[in-house]
């Protein structure tokens, strides 16, 4: 057995899968250090796994982050907005690594490998030269959407369908190359920056593939269906299916209102997920009102405590219900798109009506779409018209569910947390020889 280094960036929708690994890991006999803040300190308070707290940038509350990083809030969603996370990202790089550090020098010289989420950096100096302990091997997780640059896709961000032809191969070169130079020049050069006054010797990767050319293996939690194909894609990249059931319980009970759900004929859910649930009048309230007239049981979950007020008859409001009992009694999902709750919606065969831009939710949205399991809105605000009539296409049309039982059965042919194992297997084997 190995001694595992887990490290999430204090996201809920990192931490949850990362810890999904890590039970899955002890499970398994393994020995596990979990590496993020010290707001989940709780959420990963597990038997056998040990917890070492990020501190100094890289510890935040990411519903707070506008408060942070004041500038933040002036830069409208899209491109812009996503350089400048990168560099908040990259700002607690060197937390990361001290963290890091502490936990593989606590690790003595058992063969250790690190897994890290997307967005988690601290690996990166040892990868690229800085001095300190290497483990045996580094494996980075794919929790958000492929951002690596490829020819046949436009830039991360634009929320562009994949182009293979040879037009698009060429507009897909410039733009890329455009982008990486005017777009995502800031953050490029923090992290320049940053890794050099960490020690590190070697140039890095653009920022957009770092987090997956750098590593031993980089392994996207997704179907390969609801990523783009990419020709160039980098040989350590290996799809091992979503993580839809991430192994969090609720204590909650079920809402006294349940059995509306089970006699409903038709049931139709909004969520803005956990994240992007700030601001309730961007898609939740607008679907609430699109549908109060038609003939289906609405139901909004939250995901934080909140009241919602002038409820229509046929809603039901709740702060939390967990999407395995859920989504099994749901014929439509309208989303803002967040990566999880969308392949979770796949899982169990759930078209989807999206509108989110925030994050990397113009990707997931625009890559859903592509896959012809869900209605793409293109806005965080979308009219309640267009909602009510991407509700009633979906419902009133086949091929929606034909393509998301088709994904179903994608997601179901796979087992992600066999294929991690199987990876740190490969990793500690390697070293040992």
């Amino acid at each position: 057995m190995a001694n595992i280094i887990i490290a999430a960036v204090p996201i809920y929708g990192h931490v949850a899968p990362m810890r999904a690994i890590a039970v899955d890991l002890i499970r398994r006999g393994h020995k596990v250090t979990f590496i993020t803040g010290t707001l989940f300190r709780d959420a990963v308070d597990e038997p056998g796994m040990d917890f070492i707290p990020l501190t100094g940038l890289a510890d935040y509350d990411i519903t707070k982050i506008d408060e942070l990083w004041p500038a933040r809030a002036s830069i409208p969603p899209g491109p812009q907005r996503f350089d400048f996370d990168l560099q908040v990202f990259v700002d607690g790089m060197p937390y990361q690594h001290e963290a890091l550090q502490d936990a593989l020098a606590k690790a003595g010289d058992e063969p250790t490998v690190v897994l890290y989420d997307t967005m988690f950096f601290g690996a990166a100096p040892i990868l690229l030269g800085a001095p300190g302990i290497r483990p045996a091997g580094v494996v980075g997780v794919g929790v958000v959407p492929l951002m690596i640059t490829s020819v046949d896709t436009a830039p991360f961000g634009m929320g562009a369908p994949p182009d293979s032809s040879e037009e698009g191969r060429a507009r897909n070169s410039e733009t890329n190359a455009m982008v990486a130079a005017q777009v995502f020049k800031d953050s490029q050069s923090h992290l320049v920056d940053t890794l050099r006054g960490l020690g590190a010797t070697e140039q890095p990767p653009f920022i957009l593939d770092s987090a997956v050319s750098l590593p031993d293996r980089f392994l996207q939690l997704a179907v390969p269906s609801l990523e783009y194909p990419r020709s160039d894609a980098p040989a350590g990249l290996r799809y091992v299916g979503g993580l839809t059931d991430t192994g969090s319980r609720s204590s909650r009970p079920l809402p006294t209102w349940w059995d509306d759900v089970l006699a409903a004929d038709k049931v139709v859910v909004v969520s803005q997920g956990t994240v992007g649930n700030v601001d309730f009048t961007q898609l939740v309230e607008p679907t609430l009102r699109a549908l109060a007239d038609l003939d289906v049981l609405v139901i909004a979950t939250l995901g934080r405590e909140a009241t919602l007020t002038d409820v229509p008859a046929n809603a039901r409001v709740a702060e939390f219900i967990p999407f395995d009992q859920l989504l099994p009694h749901v014929d439509v999902l309208v989303s803002n798109g967040g990566y999880g709750g969308v392949q979770q919606a796949l899982s169990y065969g759930v078209p989807m009506v999206l509108a989110g831009l925030s994050e990397d939710k113009a990707e997931v949205t625009a890559r859903t779409a592509w896959t012809g399991a869900a209605i793409n809105l293109a806005t965080e605000r979308p009219e309640e018209g267009r909602i009510r009539e991407a509700v009633e296409k979906i419902l009133s049309t086949p091929s929606f569910r034909q393509h998301t039982r088709r994904l179903q059965d994608e997601y179901a042919a796979y087992d992600p947390f066999t294929a991690i194992d199987a990876t740190i297997a490969e990793l500690v084997g390697d070293s040992r020889s």
